[in-house]
C-alpha cells in the first residue's frame, strides 16, 4: 500500500471514529456530577509531516495546497486548488484560491534547484523555459538549453515577457521574496507558483516538498523519493548524534564588504548540527541569511575548526581566499588547513542537495568526523 492510500485509509478511520463520537458524549465525573462534552469536529489531515511552510490536503476530486508566508507564519502566502484536467470538483474553497490544472504540461522554472527535482520525477519534458539559463551547468538541462529545446527567458529579476508569452506556459515556478512582487510575469496569464521551500527551517522539511512537485507534474515518485531520503538522513545523523567532539563550523566568506551566513533557524544550520557540528549562530532563530561585517564574524568564529565556502566558477585556493581579504588568514580553520570549497559551477550542488539533504549530510560528516565516515567527497575539496 502506497503512502497516499495509507493517508486515505487513515482519514477514513478518523472520520468514522469522529462520527461515532459525535453521536455519543464524553462523560466527565467530578464530585458525583456528570458533564456531557461534545466531541470536536474532524480534523483534516495534512499530507506534509516535516515541512513547515506547505500544507497539502487530498480533497478527493482535487488537492488543496497552502503555502505559508515565511515572514509571517500566521498567514498564508498563496492557496492553490490542484485539479486534474477535465475534472469538475463538486466545490472549491472560497476566497483567494488559484486553480491549477494538473499535471502541468508547459512550465517556466526559475531555479535549477527545481528543474533538478522535476528531472528526478521524470517530468522534465514539461519544462519549456528557465531563467538565468547561463547558470545551468548540469545535464540534461544544460544540454537542452544549449540546443534551444528549453528557452532562456532572461534574468529572473527582469525576464522577457515576450519570450514567456511565446512559450504559452500554464505555470511559472518562482521563489518568493519578502515584500516583493514578481514584475512582468504577473501579466503573462500563467499561474505563478510560489516555491518557498528554500525558507524551510529543516533539511527534511525542504526535501518533503518533492511530494508537492510530484502532484503538480503527475508523478507517483514523490512519496517514495522522500521516504528514501528521510530514512538515509536519519541513519547518518544517528551515527554522530552522541559524539562528544563537536567542531565549530564557519560558512561562506566576505563578499563586497558583507558576510552572509545562514540564520540559526535555517536548514543549513540544522544540517551542520545534525552532522555533529556546532554553528556559531545556532542561537539565532531566523531561517534566512544574516548580513554581517568581518569584525562581527571574526568575533564569533575566529576559532572555527572547519570553514566551508561555496564558490562559482573558480576553485579557490588558500591564497585566493587570503587575497579576497587579508585577515581571512587569521581564522583557525585557515591556519590549520581545514578550509573546504565547493565550486558550484562544476559540481551539481544546488541541483541535488536541497531535495537530497542526505547527500550533503554525509559529506559534512566526512569533513567534521572523518573517523566515523571516510571516502571521497562529492561537493567539497580541501583548499590548498
Amino acid at each position: 500500500m502506497n503512502y497516499r492510500n495509507i493517508i486515505r485509509l487513515g482519514n477514513g478511520i478518523c472520520l468514522a471514529i469522529t462520527v461515532l463520537m459525535t453521536a455519543a458524549f464524553a462523560v466527565s465525573c467530578k464530585g458525583g456530577d456528570q458533564k456531557a462534552v461534545e466531541a470536536s469536529e474532524p480534523v483534516e489531515m495534512n499530507l506534509m509531516e516535516e515541512a513547515g511552510l506547505l500544507r497539502l490536503y487530498d480533497r478527493g476530486d482535487y488537492y488543496l495546497a497552502e503555502v505559508v508566508n515565511p515572514w509571517d507564519t500566521a498567514s498564508v502566502l498563496k492557496r492553490y486548488a490542484l485539479v486534474g484536467h477535465g475534472v469538475r470538483p463538486d466545490s472549491l474553497p472560497a476566497g483567494d484560491v488559484v486553480r491549477i490544472n494538473i499535471p502541468l504540461r508547459r512550465t517556466v522554472v526559475y531555479s535549477s534547484v527545481h528543474t533538478g527535482v522535476i528531472e528526478e520525477l521524470g517530468c522534465d519534458d514539461a519544462i519549456v523555459g528557465v531563467a538565468d539559463g547561463e547558470y545551468f551547468n548540469s545535464d540534461p538541462m544544460a544540454g537542452r538549453i544549449s540546443r534551444g529545446e528549453v528557452k532562456n527567458v532572461g534574468r529572473s529579476l527582469s525576464p522577457s515577457l515576450e519570450i514567456i508569452a511565446g512559450l504559452s506556459p500554464d505555470a511559472i515556478l518562482v521563489s518568493p521574496f519578502e515584500n516583493a512582487g514578481h514584475g512582468v510575469i504577473e501579466q503573462s496569464g500563467a499561474a505563478i507558483i510560489e516555491c518557498a521551500d528554500y525558507m524551510e527551517e529543516t533539511p527534511k522539511g525542504r526535501a518533503e516538498w518533492v511530494k508537492f512537485f510530484g502532484i503538480l507534474y503527475g508523478s507517483e515518485k514523490g512519496d517514495s523519493i522522500f521516504e528514501e531520503v528521510e530514512e538515509r538522513y536519519d541513519v547518518i545523523a544517528a551515527r554522530v548524534k552522541d559524539l562528544e567532539r563537536k567542531p565549530l563550523v564557519l560558512t561562506e566568506m566576505l563578499t563586497d564588504g558583507y558576510w552572509f551566513v545562514p540564520g540559526g533557524g535555517s536548514y543549513m544550520a540544522h544540517m551542520i548540527q545534525d552532522a555533529g557540528g556546532r554553528y556559531p549562530w545556532g542561537a539565532d532563530t531566523s531561517s534566512g541569511s544574516l548580513q554581517l561585517d568581518f569584525s562581527t564574524v571574526y568575533a564569533k568564529a575566529a576559532d572555527a575548526d572547519v570553514w566551508l565556502i561555496r564558490s562559482y566558477g573558480r576553485d579557490l585556493s588558500l591564497g585566493d581566499i587570503e587575497d579576497v581579504y587579508l585577515l581571512n588568514g587569521q581564522f583557525k580553520a585557515f591556519k590549520e588547513g581545514n578550509v573546504f570549497v565547493a565550486n558550484t559551477a562544476v559540481v551539481p550542488f544546488y541541483e541535488e542537495f536541497p531535495f537530497h539533504p542526505e547527500l550533503l549530510l554525509e559529506e559534512f560528516v566526512k569533513i567534521f568526523h572523518p573517523e566515523v565516515m571516510g571516502g571521497e567527497k562529492h561537493y567539497f575539496r580541501r583548499a590548498e
